[in-house]
């Protein structure tokens, strides 16, 4: 607003005593003339509409619809710049936030827990990834990776099938449960069944000391901020996922050394 601000100023030279009045008007009520016809602004200031078609002549504008139409292009602009500009800011503030989170979950692994997944993950027969929820799209992940990476490897979405398979697997193979409060009831049962048939159990947890963490054989810490609105979890599994990446590539470079 300020550029188109200038270059009226610029036109006080061109106009008359009674039309100066008009700029000033404008100049200082830009919002209220852009929404206000030829007619309610000539009302409102007690002068003909021809003095206003005029003023907008001697301001370089082929009459005053375009002169609004200037003042509208401005606003336009200038919320376009503001919004784009909160917009910048928040997004900021959310990477930051999120790079905190990831960063902070990294912090709380060692190399000898590192290598003590990594190791078992590549000599375990089957591996079940289990998640529900939120988590569900991480497990599906995973499991395609190691697909990848040449394991037996499975994200089931069906609880009966997830209820079966806690009850099948054995000392040989492994379970992946992916749960942010470390609480889920089904994940705990699930858990409570691996642990009977002596299945190792790697745990992500995002709160510490859950029932999860404590029945697990490693535990992989991710730091999420929980964000709800009504009963929806929109938390970001940024860090969750990023932990996930990290063994899945180390263990990728064990492969690749074994080559």
């Amino acid at each position: 607003m300020d550029a188109l601000i200038s270059k009226l100023q610029k036109r006080k030279s061109y106009l008359s005593n009674l039309e100066n009045q008009v700029l000033e008007y404008i100049l200082a009520n830009p919002k209220e003339v852009s929404e206000s016809t030829i007619e309610q602004l000539a009302e409102k200031l007690f002068i003909s509409t021809a003095t206003i078609s005029r003023t907008a002549k001697h301001l370089g504008f082929k009459g005053f619809q375009e002169l609004k139409y200037a003042i509208l292009n401005y606003y336009d602009v200038e919320r376009g710049e503001m919004n784009t500009a909160r917009l910048a800011k928040e997004a900021t503030v959310f990477g930051n936030n999120i790079s905190k989170q990831i960063e902070k979950s990294f912090e709380s692994l060692s190399e000898s827990q590192v290598d003590e997944i990594v190791s078992i993950l590549i000599h375990s027969n089957t591996i079940e990834v289990v998640g529900v929820g939120g988590s569900l799209p991480a497990c599906v992940d995973v499991s395609k990776k190691l697909m990848a990476l040449g394991k037996k490897a499975t994200a089931r979405t069906d609880w009966d099938e997830l209820r079966a398979i806690s009850k099948s697997l054995n000392k040989n193979d492994l379970a992946i449960l992916v749960s942010l409060s470390g609480e889920t009831i089904h994940i705990i049962e699930y858990a409570t069944n691996y642990i009977e048939r002596g299945v190792p159990i790697i745990a992500v947890v995002g709160v510490s000391e859950s029932t999860l963490e404590k029945i697990a054989t490693y535990t992989l810490k991710a730091f999420v901020e929980p964000v709800y609105f009504q009963d929806v979890d929109l938390s970001s599994r940024a860090a969750l996922n990023s932990i996930l990446d990290f063994i899945l590539i180390r263990m990728a470079e064990w492969k690749k050394q074994d080559l």
